[in-house]
């Protein structure tokens, strides 16, 4: 075959590129339609939209290390931090500031408002950043701190020897204000625009995974997995008088069991359905309940369990200013309705500037007396349980709109087996139980309960990962992608950890 001549290559050419342009826009049409972009559209920006950062920030921030982690879900700001671990690395503690930078195409970003991260915290190694904002809540944003434990810091060693801990820091910050405010010239200094709260607790093996797709699903709502309770904080702002009527969590009255409780105690709201489908709530009183020991475990979960009491409680009574700051605790039951919640009663929160009684509401799910109510109540393998030693807590799903939060619980446990001649010792048993949760009342209800499959030479980490890749298929088939607008956007220092930066 003759070679092609020069303008056939051109019309090749041509040809090509206008088939590329046209296989762009079928990606992003289909992109809006389905909610997910290809990554591969994104990989290489053109040089003509590309702004460095030299360009746009002044050296000195450069040196001082800040790291920026990307733009706002307005696209107003850019954000970035810098961490300070003192003059001496090995025995110094980490702190983090996040700055607000708005952001010009034709000029320099200028800073607008910065906060300290974790302040209280001692902080022992360089952590894991994620940088959430809500669906439609664009007033605050949550920032996540992790520590992997895979520090070699010697003050680390030192402090932490126990690596099935993890611990978790979060901050949530309110965003400056989008127009001018009387109050905040030259920076935020109103409540509204300004205010700061601190929190961290730990988790253990094996460490619950990091959901924000569906932990910041509600707006205002933030969903914790501590390990050993799920808990729902509802953070906003509202006039102390107005406290009770504006609530967000647990507006419902729940409804009265239609049997009496065997039980005198409870940590959490706890409820059932039966197996056959017909729903049966059950609601228990408030007060600590004794629940089975796990081996080796006691001191474990009463650690945890107070590290659940401590959430929000790390803040300081003083605030900027004149006047002092009122901590306010929104009640989130009353009379009957304590029934169906384990309120904290000391949850204090930092602020700044005091002018309206920032409202922290907070339900909590305690995990091990759901299980132990669930197998009572709701499965057929009940009669051969003998005790469950440990479990995996996934969220499949949470609805915004009916305030109900689905959940998957992983279980190992011990079981006779249901043949005669086996029943002289039980034998060790994985299965799963599927619970739903409403955060208007304070119900859960059985939705699934599985098979017991029994674990034979299996070690735990490979339990625990086969559990996880049933639930991500699970999550898969029931996903349905969330408008352009409806998203939980995260940015994170994964790229500084990776060393990629």
């Amino acid at each position: 075959m003759a070679p092609c001549s020069k303008s056939e290559k051109d019309n090749n050419k041509t040809k090509t590129q206008r088939k590329h342009k046209g296989h762009v826009v079928k990606l992003l049409v289909r992109g809006q339609l389905s909610g997910q972009f290809s990554q591969r559209l994104f990989r290489k920006l053109p040089p003509r939209v590309c702004v460095p950062l030299k360009n746009i920030v002044s050296e000195e921030f450069l040196r001082a290390g800040h790291i920026f982690l990307g733009f706002t879900k307005c696209g107003r700001y850019v954000l970035s931090y810098n961490s300070d671990c003192g003059e001496d690395d090995d025995f110094s503690f980490y702190t983090y500031h996040l700055y607000w930078w708005e952001f010009n195409l034709h000029s320099r970003l200028k800073q607008v408002h910065h906060v300290q991260l974790f302040a209280g915290e001692e902080i022992y190694s360089d952590l894991y950043l994620t940088v959430c904002e809500w669906p439609n809540d664009h007033s605050k944003i949550v920032i996540f701190g992790f520590n992997t434990r895979s520090s070699n810091s010697v003050l680390m060693n030192l402090m932490m020897g126990d690596e099935n801990n993890r611990d978790i820091y979060i901050t949530i910050a309110s965003m400056p204000p989008p127009k001018h405010c009387s109050q905040c010239s030259p920076i935020p200094s109103c409540l509204e625009h300004g205010y700061v709260l601190n929190s961290r607790y730990q988790v253990v093996y094996p460490f619950p995974t990091f959901q924000p797709a569906f932990q910041l699903k509600k707006d205002q709502v933030i969903l914790l997995n501590t390990s050993y309770s799920l808990v729902a904080c509802a953070i906003s702002l509202c006039p102390g008088k107005q406290a009770q009527s504006s609530r967000i969590l647990y507006t419902k009255k729940a409804a009265q069991s239609t049997q009496p409780s065997t039980s005198t105690a409870s940590t959490s709201p706890a409820s059932s359905s039966l197996p056959q489908g017909s729903p049966r709530n059950l609601q228990l009183p408030s007060w600590p309940a004794p629940t089975p020991p796990l081996p080796n475990n006691s001191q474990d979960a009463m650690r945890a369990r107070e590290f659940a009491a401590e959430l929000f409680r790390r803040a300081q009574g003083g605030g900027v200013g004149k006047g002092s700051v009122g901590q306010v605790e929104r009640q989130t039951a009353d009379g009957d309705e304590r029934k169906a919640v384990h309120k904290q009663q000391d949850k204090k929160i930092n602020v700044q500037p005091p002018s309206e009684s920032v409202c922290v509401e907070q339900l909590t799910l305690d995990f091990e007396y759901l299980i132990n109510e669930v197998i009572r109540n709701d499965v057929v393998w009940a009669p051969q349980f003998c005790s469950f030693s440990d479990y995996d807590v996934v969220i499949l799903e949470v609805c915004s709109d009916t305030n109900i939060v689905m959940i998957n619980i992983g279980l190992l446990l011990l079981a006779f087996s249901i043949s005669d001649e086996e029943r002289c010792r039980p034998n060790t048993y994985h299965t799963n139980l599927q619970v739903s949760w409403d955060l208007n009342t304070g119900v859960c209800c059985t939705v699934g309960v599985g098979d017991l499959t029994e674990v034979k030479g299996q070690t735990s980490g490979s339990v625990w990962s086969s559990y996880r890749k049933s639930c991500v298929n699970t999550v898969m088939k029931w996903l349905i992608p969330e408008s352009s607008s409806r998203y939980i956007h995260r940015m994170t220092n994964d790229a500084l950890h990776k060393g990629s930066l």
